[in-house]
């Protein structure tokens, strides 16, 4: 074997070393300094953060996050994932065609790809998504990936909106974790898929998958924001669900995620 070869791989190995190194000897996440930025918000809710490379969660309001609820339009997630794997979506650029009705957003009343679809949290496309999947194959593959309370209700249309499917933010960074590992089981080529449907910003290095929720159509309405932030040395999964009592809140779900990630060192923002 040549030196300069062996050279090569000894300089690998000390690199992606301290990477981890640098992980491990950062300082680790304080959830005792996230009362300000909640409590500037006026909220009611969780947070919880998780480091892949620490294998640690550090939580906000750890009853809460031990508490299910309807998981809203983050169920964009799983349910692209099934639609995938059934062959209800063909693929991630398909287009689903609209069909006149006024959904009362303008960008939603169009002709809408799956990638747009995800994006703009255009209800009616998963709806037909679930619709196209079925009863059977759904209820299937929440149970087999173990999504939440597994449950689903009568109403295959709109179950994560109004129905029996419920999710802790706990189980939230669960599932999102075997979905960054690709270790869902589903095809690994539909979860890398979905992690780049799921992309919303980059900023160096470091790549941040999210999706929003807000359960609106029930009496005590939650908001949810939930993804992953990719950095170079460590991928750190978060979940965070609130009560949505006022106009604020809504936005709140963002706003608050990312100020706990920029006060982190983790993913910056600038608001």
């Amino acid at each position: 074997m040549k030196p300069g070869f062996i050279y090569t791989i000894i300089l690998l190995i000390k690199l992606l070393t301290g990477v981890a190194i640098k992980a491990q000897e950062a300082p680790a996440p304080d959830p005792s300094l996230w009362d300000t930025i909640l409590s500037k918000h006026q909220v009611e809710g969780t947070f919880v953060l998780y480091s892949t490379a620490r294998d640690e969660y550090y939580t906000w309001n750890k009853e809460r996050a031990e508490t299910r609820y309807l998981p809203a339009s983050t169920f964009k997630i799983p349910n692209t994932l099934i639609g995938l794997q059934t062959g209800a979506i063909k693929r991630a650029d398909e287009v689903f065609d609209w069909n006149g009705t006024d959904y009362g957003y303008d960008a939603w009343n169009r002709d809408l790809s799956i990638r747009e679809a995800f994006r703009l949290s255009a209800v009616w496309v998963y709806q037909e998504v679930a619709r196209r999947v079925g009863r059977v194959a759904m209820d299937s593959l929440l149970q087999l990936c173990r999504y939440g309370n597994m449950k689903t209700g009568p109403h295959i249309d709109r179950f994560w909106l109004e129905g029996d499917v419920a999710i802790s933010a706990y189980e939230q960074i669960e599932f999102l974790h075997k979905l960054w590992n690709r270790q869902l089981p589903f095809d690994v080529n539909y979860q890398q898929m979905v992690k780049e449907i799921m992309l919303a910003e980059t900023s160096g290095n470091s790549r941040l998958h999210a999706k929003t929720g807000w359960a609106a159509r029930i009496q005590k309405q939650v908001g949810w924001y939930v993804g992953f932030v990719e950095t170079p040395g460590d991928t750190w999964i978060f979940a965070l669900n609130i009560d949505i009592k006022k106009p604020e809140d809504v936005d709140a779900r963002i706003s608050i995620s990312r100020q706990i990630l920029n006060k982190e060192g983790i993913f910056p923002y600038f608001k």
